[in-house]
């Protein structure tokens, strides 16, 4: 059988057709990628068989949509937003706000691949900077770990139980200092970002930006305190021991009362949460606060001729920013 090139057309473009970039479009949509290579293969070879070598991209989606209805329906939707993403012109700031340990760096970098987002920045990265610029004498909360902070810290009288929160919020509050700056930053330079760690509190910096249509604030937990303990562990040993879990154990009571403010304050604020318990679940999930956050962009800006399948690995802009370690 003489297989000729497919070629997909859309607005006047054209290109070749590739069941990679297919499949990896199906993919980050939410299909298991063993599915969306299977689908990626199926389309090609009617294509072939039909002997269609200039085929519409919206034909080629049509024949994607009838196989996934049959075969996970959910991602039809997730792929008409995945679209809708694609096509903004606008800007996209992603902030994942969570406690020590429950996810928020694997769960950002998962969700910036789907998103073709290339700048991830931690806000212990922010806090490492802002240490450099401010003095331990000016500014001691700042210099030490969330969960770390004892009373000689603290310059005011507060209650013993009420220390841990206490130091926590102003460190955030000072953090959110250099957060708000690159948020705003971009927006107004339209770079897409996603930010994640410990001091986005909702009440404190998510707030700010709860209502912004290019902002996606969400919140990650863990509800089982033996799946949180349990996951020190697993991360000292991908960061090939540099910092043994037993530091964060000793700290957990704090980790979790950290934890547990922080779920409760997006809570009252209307920030949504979301259970870290697997990757992919807990991906799809973010990726879907996001596409519904900003639906009406491209619709309220206007749509430029992007293409799904024309080249969906190409990163919307941003520059890759390296993190500080964690804690």
């Amino acid at each position: 059988m003489d297989e000729r090139e497919i070629t997909i057309v859309r607005g006047g473009r054209e290109t070749p057709f590739s069941r990679g970039i297919l499949a990896q479009t199906l993919a980050q949509a939410g299909a298991r990628p063993e599915l969306a290579h299977k689908i990626a293969g199926e389309v090609r070879s009617e294509l072939l068989a039909e002997q269609r070598f200039t085929v519409e991209e919206e034909e080629v989606l049509a024949r994607v949509r009838d196989k996934l209805v049959k075969k996970d329906a959910m991602v039809v939707g997730r792929l008409d937003k995945w679209r809708i993403l694609r096509e903004s012109t606008e800007p996209i700031v992603v902030l994942i706000g969570g406690a020590t340990g429950v996810g928020t760096s694997t769960l950002a970098a998962d969700v910036a691949r789907r998103l073709n987002i290339q700048s991830v920045i931690g806000t212990d990265s922010v806090r490492e900077v802002l240490r450099r610029a401010v003095s331990p004498d000016l500014l001691p909360l700042l210099h030490k770990s969330s969960y770390e902070i004892k009373r000689e810290d603290v310059r005011v009288p507060v209650e013993e139980e009420e220390m841990v929160l206490f130091g926590f919020r102003q460190q955030a509050s000072q953090v959110a200092v250099g957060v708000e700056a690159i948020v705003d930053r971009g927006l107004k330079e339209g770079t897409n970002l996603v930010i994640e760690g410990v001091h986005l509190v909702p009440e404190i910096i998510l707030n700010r930006y709860r209502d912004h249509p290019n902002v996606c604030p969400l919140v990650v937990y863990l509800s089982d305190e033996h799946v949180h303990r349990s996951r020190f562990y697993i991360r000292a040993l991908g960061t090939a021991m540099r910092r043994p879990a037993e530091e964060y154990i000793a700290y957990f009571r704090e980790i979790r009362q950290i934890h547990d403010y922080i779920v409760e304050s997006s809570a009252r604020v209307g920030v949504q949460a979301v259970e870290n318990i697997h990757i992919e679940n807990s991906s799809d999930a973010a990726v879907e606060i996001v596409a519904n956050r900003v639906s009406g962009i491209a619709e309220r800006a206007g749509r430029r001729a992007s293409s799904l399948l024309v080249d969906p690995s190409t990163p919307r802009h941003g520059v890759p920013i390296s993190r500080a370690e964690r804690g």
